[in-house]
Protein backbone atom coordinates (compact mmCIF):
# COMPACT_ATOMS: atom_id res chain seq x y z
CA UNK A 1 0.00 0.00 0.00
CA UNK A 2 1.13 3.48 -0.49
CA UNK A 3 2.26 5.29 2.25
CA UNK A 4 0.63 8.98 3.19
CA UNK A 5 1.41 11.94 0.57
CA UNK A 6 2.65 15.39 2.18
CA UNK A 7 2.71 17.69 -0.28
CA UNK A 8 5.62 20.16 -0.37
CA UNK A 9 5.03 23.75 -1.19
CA UNK A 10 8.25 25.61 -1.22
CA UNK A 11 9.51 28.57 -3.98
CA UNK A 12 11.79 27.47 -6.29
CA UNK A 13 12.90 30.73 -7.54
CA UNK A 14 16.56 30.08 -7.15
CA UNK A 15 18.79 27.18 -6.18
CA UNK A 16 18.58 27.81 -3.07
CA UNK A 17 15.14 27.17 -2.38
CA UNK A 18 14.92 24.39 -4.66
CA UNK A 19 17.24 22.75 -2.51
CA UNK A 20 15.17 23.51 0.39
CA UNK A 21 12.49 21.85 -1.32
CA UNK A 22 14.05 18.99 -1.86
CA UNK A 23 15.86 18.53 1.55
CA UNK A 24 12.40 18.85 2.89
CA UNK A 25 11.06 15.63 0.90
CA UNK A 26 14.25 14.25 1.94
CA UNK A 27 13.59 14.58 5.56
CA UNK A 28 9.86 13.01 5.10
CA UNK A 29 11.41 10.20 3.47
CA UNK A 30 13.65 9.46 5.91
CA UNK A 31 11.22 9.82 8.81
CA UNK A 32 9.59 6.73 7.06
CA UNK A 33 6.05 7.29 7.43
CA UNK A 34 5.27 9.63 4.81
CA UNK A 35 5.76 10.26 0.49
CA UNK A 36 6.13 13.68 -0.54
CA UNK A 37 5.26 15.58 -3.33
CA UNK A 38 7.16 18.63 -4.68
CA UNK A 39 6.40 20.20 -8.00
CA UNK A 40 10.09 20.92 -9.26
CA UNK A 41 10.84 16.81 -9.11
CA UNK A 42 7.57 16.43 -11.10
CA UNK A 43 8.12 14.84 -14.99
CA UNK A 44 4.81 14.25 -16.12
CA UNK A 45 3.26 14.61 -19.42
CA UNK A 46 -0.05 15.80 -17.80
CA UNK A 47 0.31 19.80 -17.65
CA UNK A 48 1.91 20.74 -14.07
CA UNK A 49 -1.53 22.48 -12.81
CA UNK A 50 -2.95 18.76 -13.18
CA UNK A 51 -0.35 17.27 -11.08
CA UNK A 52 -0.64 20.18 -8.44
CA UNK A 53 -4.27 19.75 -8.48
CA UNK A 54 -4.16 16.13 -8.07
CA UNK A 55 -1.46 16.05 -5.70
CA UNK A 56 -3.16 18.67 -3.14
CA UNK A 57 -6.51 16.42 -3.34
CA UNK A 58 -4.88 12.81 -2.42
CA UNK A 59 -2.29 14.74 0.21
CA UNK A 60 -2.98 14.32 4.51
CA UNK A 61 -0.25 17.04 5.19
CA UNK A 62 0.67 19.96 3.54
CA UNK A 63 3.95 21.89 4.56
CA UNK A 64 4.51 25.38 3.12
CA UNK A 65 7.41 27.77 2.89
CA UNK A 66 6.81 31.45 2.05
CA UNK A 67 10.12 33.28 1.13
CA UNK A 68 9.92 37.11 0.69
CA UNK A 69 9.39 38.22 -3.09
CA UNK A 70 9.70 42.17 -2.80
CA UNK A 71 7.88 45.02 -1.54
CA UNK A 72 4.55 45.90 -2.53
CA UNK A 73 3.22 49.59 -1.92
CA UNK A 74 -0.63 50.74 -2.07
CA UNK A 75 0.25 54.39 -2.78
CA UNK A 76 -0.38 56.88 0.41
CA UNK A 77 -3.59 55.80 2.21
CA UNK A 78 -4.38 53.59 5.11
CA UNK A 79 -2.26 49.99 4.02
CA UNK A 80 1.34 50.06 4.98
CA UNK A 81 3.53 48.62 2.55
CA UNK A 82 4.61 45.25 3.03
CA UNK A 83 6.82 42.31 1.68
CA UNK A 84 4.79 40.17 -0.25
CA UNK A 85 5.32 36.41 -0.17
CA UNK A 86 5.06 33.92 -3.71
CA UNK A 87 1.78 34.73 -5.75
CA UNK A 88 2.40 30.54 -6.40
CA UNK A 89 2.59 29.71 -2.77
CA UNK A 90 -0.40 32.19 -1.85
CA UNK A 91 -2.02 29.58 -4.85
CA UNK A 92 -1.56 26.58 -3.16
CA UNK A 93 -2.37 27.68 0.43
CA UNK A 94 -5.52 28.72 -0.92
CA UNK A 95 -6.60 25.90 -3.05
CA UNK A 96 -5.56 23.54 0.07
CA UNK A 97 -7.42 25.41 2.60
CA UNK A 98 -10.62 25.12 0.03
CA UNK A 99 -9.61 20.80 -0.25
CA UNK A 100 -9.89 20.65 3.25
CA UNK A 101 -13.31 22.18 3.81
CA UNK A 102 -14.90 20.77 1.38
CA UNK A 103 -13.68 17.08 1.67
CA UNK A 104 -14.00 17.80 5.26
CA UNK A 105 -10.78 15.85 5.79
CA UNK A 106 -7.99 17.83 8.24
CA UNK A 107 -4.86 18.32 7.03
CA UNK A 108 -1.91 17.84 8.89
CA UNK A 109 -0.24 21.57 8.30
CA UNK A 110 3.23 23.14 8.85
CA UNK A 111 3.95 26.83 7.60
CA UNK A 112 6.71 28.82 7.99
CA UNK A 113 7.52 32.43 6.81
CA UNK A 114 10.65 34.07 6.34
CA UNK A 115 10.90 37.33 8.47
CA UNK A 116 9.28 40.34 7.44
CA UNK A 117 6.40 38.57 5.05
CA UNK A 118 3.27 40.74 5.69
CA UNK A 119 -0.27 38.65 6.18
CA UNK A 120 -2.80 39.17 2.64
CA UNK A 121 -5.13 37.62 0.71
CA UNK A 122 -6.68 34.79 2.22
CA UNK A 123 -3.96 34.42 4.59
CA UNK A 124 -5.76 36.76 6.44
CA UNK A 125 -8.54 34.54 7.35
CA UNK A 126 -6.72 31.35 7.91
CA UNK A 127 -5.40 30.40 11.17
CA UNK A 128 -1.55 29.06 10.25
CA UNK A 129 0.20 29.94 12.89
CA UNK A 130 3.48 30.27 11.04
CA UNK A 131 7.16 29.31 11.83
CA UNK A 132 8.99 32.37 11.47
CA UNK A 133 12.94 31.79 10.18
CA UNK A 134 15.60 33.65 8.77
CA UNK A 135 17.52 30.72 7.72
CA UNK A 136 17.15 27.36 5.65
CA UNK A 137 18.07 25.21 8.27
CA UNK A 138 15.88 26.78 10.90
CA UNK A 139 12.91 25.59 8.54
CA UNK A 140 14.52 21.83 8.19
CA UNK A 141 14.94 21.32 11.91
CA UNK A 142 11.42 22.26 12.36
CA UNK A 143 9.98 19.96 9.90
CA UNK A 144 11.92 17.30 12.00
CA UNK A 145 10.11 18.21 15.12
CA UNK A 146 6.99 18.31 13.03
CA UNK A 147 7.36 14.91 11.73
CA UNK A 148 7.45 13.42 15.13
CA UNK A 149 4.47 14.40 16.06
CA UNK A 150 2.73 13.52 12.68
CA UNK A 151 0.62 10.28 12.94
CA UNK A 152 -1.61 9.23 9.97
CA UNK A 153 -3.71 6.25 8.41
CA UNK A 154 -2.57 5.80 4.90
CA UNK A 155 -6.00 5.05 3.99
CA UNK A 156 -7.69 8.37 5.28
CA UNK A 157 -10.05 6.10 7.07
CA UNK A 158 -11.54 4.88 10.85
CA UNK A 159 -11.43 1.24 10.04
CA UNK A 160 -8.32 0.16 11.83
CA UNK A 161 -5.36 1.96 14.29
CA UNK A 162 -1.86 0.99 15.43
CA UNK A 163 -0.43 1.07 18.63
CA UNK A 164 2.95 1.43 20.30
CA UNK A 165 2.76 0.72 24.24
CA UNK A 166 5.85 1.51 26.23
CA UNK A 167 7.10 -0.33 29.30
CA UNK A 168 9.90 0.24 30.98
CA UNK A 169 11.77 -2.77 32.46
CA UNK A 170 15.18 -4.43 33.52
CA UNK A 171 17.01 -6.82 31.85
CA UNK A 172 20.37 -8.13 31.51
CA UNK A 173 21.71 -5.87 34.19
CA UNK A 174 20.67 -2.68 32.34
CA UNK A 175 17.07 -0.45 32.22
CA UNK A 176 14.89 -1.15 29.20
CA UNK A 177 11.73 -0.27 27.66
CA UNK A 178 9.59 -3.11 26.11
CA UNK A 179 8.15 -2.15 22.76
CA UNK A 180 4.40 -3.66 22.23
CA UNK A 181 3.13 -3.30 18.45
CA UNK A 182 -1.52 -3.50 18.92
CA UNK A 183 -2.92 -3.55 15.73
CA UNK A 184 -6.97 -2.18 16.29
CA UNK A 185 -9.66 -3.09 14.04
CA UNK A 186 -12.05 -1.04 13.94
CA UNK A 187 -13.63 -2.17 11.19
CA UNK A 188 -15.29 -5.55 9.45
CA UNK A 189 -13.79 -9.47 10.19
CA UNK A 190 -10.27 -9.50 7.75
CA UNK A 191 -8.40 -12.74 7.94
CA UNK A 192 -5.39 -10.85 6.04
CA UNK A 193 -3.24 -8.50 8.42
CA UNK A 194 0.15 -7.87 9.03
CA UNK A 195 2.60 -5.48 11.35
CA UNK A 196 6.17 -4.45 10.23
CA UNK A 197 8.27 -2.53 13.18
CA UNK A 198 12.07 -1.14 12.07
CA UNK A 199 14.02 -0.10 14.92
CA UNK A 200 17.50 1.75 14.94
CA UNK A 201 20.05 -0.78 15.01
CA UNK A 202 21.32 0.99 18.12
CA UNK A 203 18.71 0.02 20.14
CA UNK A 204 18.87 -3.77 20.04
CA UNK A 205 23.57 -4.00 20.55
CA UNK A 206 22.39 -4.73 23.80
CA UNK A 207 21.35 -7.98 22.65
CA UNK A 208 23.22 -11.01 20.43
CA UNK A 209 20.14 -13.22 20.06
CA UNK A 210 18.06 -14.10 17.21
CA UNK A 211 14.90 -12.42 17.49
CA UNK A 212 11.75 -13.68 15.44
CA UNK A 213 10.44 -12.16 12.94
CA UNK A 214 13.19 -10.38 11.67
CA UNK A 215 13.68 -9.54 8.08
CA UNK A 216 16.20 -8.15 5.58
CA UNK A 217 16.83 -4.21 6.07
CA UNK A 218 14.68 -1.61 3.98
CA UNK A 219 17.34 1.12 5.36
CA UNK A 220 20.44 1.95 6.34
CA UNK A 221 21.04 2.22 10.61
CA UNK A 222 17.36 0.09 11.03
CA UNK A 223 16.58 -3.19 11.69
CA UNK A 224 13.04 -4.65 10.33
CA UNK A 225 10.66 -7.33 11.90
CA UNK A 226 7.36 -8.91 10.51
CA UNK A 227 4.39 -10.36 11.76
CA UNK A 228 1.80 -11.94 10.06
CA UNK A 229 -1.72 -13.42 10.44
CA UNK A 230 -0.06 -16.99 10.03
CA UNK A 231 2.34 -15.88 13.46
CA UNK A 232 -1.31 -16.10 15.28
CA UNK A 233 -2.73 -19.14 13.65
CA UNK A 234 -4.24 -17.21 10.95
CA UNK A 235 -6.62 -16.11 14.00
CA UNK A 236 -9.00 -13.84 11.97
CA UNK A 237 -9.14 -10.18 13.24
CA UNK A 238 -12.88 -8.89 14.57
CA UNK A 239 -14.27 -6.05 14.97
CA UNK A 240 -12.45 -4.58 18.28
CA UNK A 241 -10.08 -6.77 18.20
CA UNK A 242 -6.21 -5.22 19.77
CA UNK A 243 -3.84 -8.31 18.57
CA UNK A 244 -0.37 -7.46 19.98
CA UNK A 245 1.64 -8.48 17.26
CA UNK A 246 5.06 -7.86 18.37
CA UNK A 247 7.27 -7.42 21.97
CA UNK A 248 10.71 -6.34 21.48
CA UNK A 249 12.81 -4.34 24.28
CA UNK A 250 15.08 -1.59 23.50
CA UNK A 251 17.82 0.38 25.26
CA UNK A 252 19.95 2.90 25.28
CA UNK A 253 21.83 2.47 28.72
CA UNK A 254 24.59 0.87 27.62
CA UNK A 255 25.61 2.96 24.79
CA UNK A 256 28.50 4.82 24.63
CA UNK A 257 27.18 9.12 25.05
CA UNK A 258 27.72 10.09 21.39
CA UNK A 259 26.30 6.63 20.40
CA UNK A 260 23.32 7.48 22.91
CA UNK A 261 22.72 11.25 21.12
CA UNK A 262 22.60 9.58 17.89
CA UNK A 263 20.09 7.24 18.96
CA UNK A 264 17.66 9.81 20.86
CA UNK A 265 17.73 11.46 17.51
CA UNK A 266 16.40 8.84 15.11
CA UNK A 267 12.57 6.96 15.65
CA UNK A 268 10.89 3.75 15.92
CA UNK A 269 8.72 3.40 12.55
CA UNK A 270 6.02 1.10 12.52
CA UNK A 271 3.05 0.06 9.95
CA UNK A 272 0.94 -2.05 9.42
CA UNK A 273 -2.53 -3.56 7.22
CA UNK A 274 -5.80 -4.55 7.64
CA UNK A 275 -7.16 -6.18 4.40
CA UNK A 276 -6.77 -3.43 1.66
CA UNK A 277 -6.08 -0.29 4.39
CA UNK A 278 -3.00 0.31 5.92
CA UNK A 279 -1.51 2.18 8.61
CA UNK A 280 1.76 4.22 9.79
CA UNK A 281 3.19 5.46 12.56
CA UNK A 282 6.24 7.03 13.85
CA UNK A 283 7.66 7.73 17.34
CA UNK A 284 10.80 9.47 18.55
CA UNK A 285 13.51 7.90 20.31
CA UNK A 286 13.88 10.88 22.47
CA UNK A 287 9.72 10.52 23.56
CA UNK A 288 10.63 6.69 24.45
CA UNK A 289 13.21 7.38 26.40
CA UNK A 290 11.83 10.33 28.08
CA UNK A 291 10.41 9.05 31.29
CA UNK A 292 12.17 8.89 34.32
CA UNK A 293 10.29 7.09 36.42
CA UNK A 294 12.37 3.72 35.72
CA UNK A 295 11.85 0.64 38.02
CA UNK A 296 14.88 -0.12 40.18
CA UNK A 297 16.79 -3.46 39.33
CA UNK A 298 15.69 -3.95 43.87
CA UNK A 299 12.34 -3.25 42.85
CA UNK A 300 12.12 -5.43 39.94
CA UNK A 301 13.67 -8.53 41.89
CA UNK A 302 11.45 -7.90 44.77
CA UNK A 303 8.13 -7.80 42.28
CA UNK A 304 9.43 -11.21 40.76
CA UNK A 305 10.49 -12.87 44.03
CA UNK A 306 6.79 -11.72 44.72
CA UNK A 307 5.33 -13.09 41.91
CA UNK A 308 6.98 -16.54 42.20
CA UNK A 309 6.06 -17.35 46.39
CA UNK A 310 3.25 -19.75 46.91
CA UNK A 311 -0.17 -18.93 47.51
CA UNK A 312 -0.33 -18.45 51.63
CA UNK A 313 -3.70 -20.04 52.94
CA UNK A 314 -4.86 -19.53 56.57
CA UNK A 315 -5.55 -22.69 58.85
CA UNK A 316 -8.73 -23.93 60.59
CA UNK A 317 -7.78 -21.76 63.59
CA UNK A 318 -7.44 -18.82 61.65
CA UNK A 319 -3.64 -18.92 61.47
CA UNK A 320 -1.71 -18.57 58.24
CA UNK A 321 -0.76 -22.00 57.44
Amino acid sequence: MPKPYIFVSCGQRGEEEKHLGEAICQAIRDHGVFDCFFAEAQHNLNGLHENIFDALAMSDGFITVMHRRGNVSYGQGKYEPLDRASVWIEQEIAIAAYIQRTTKNDLLTAAFIEKGVGREGLRELLHLNPFEFTSNEEVIAEVKLRLNTWHKSSANDDSGELELEVFPAYESGIHVKQLTTILINKGSRANEYSCTLEIPELLLSHTTGYIVGEQPRSKPGYRMFQMTETARQNTPLIRGCRMKMMNLSVAIAHLKPEQRDQALKQDVLMSAEIGQHSYSLAKGCAEIFAETQLPQKEEVIEKSAQQHQPPIHNGPDGWMA
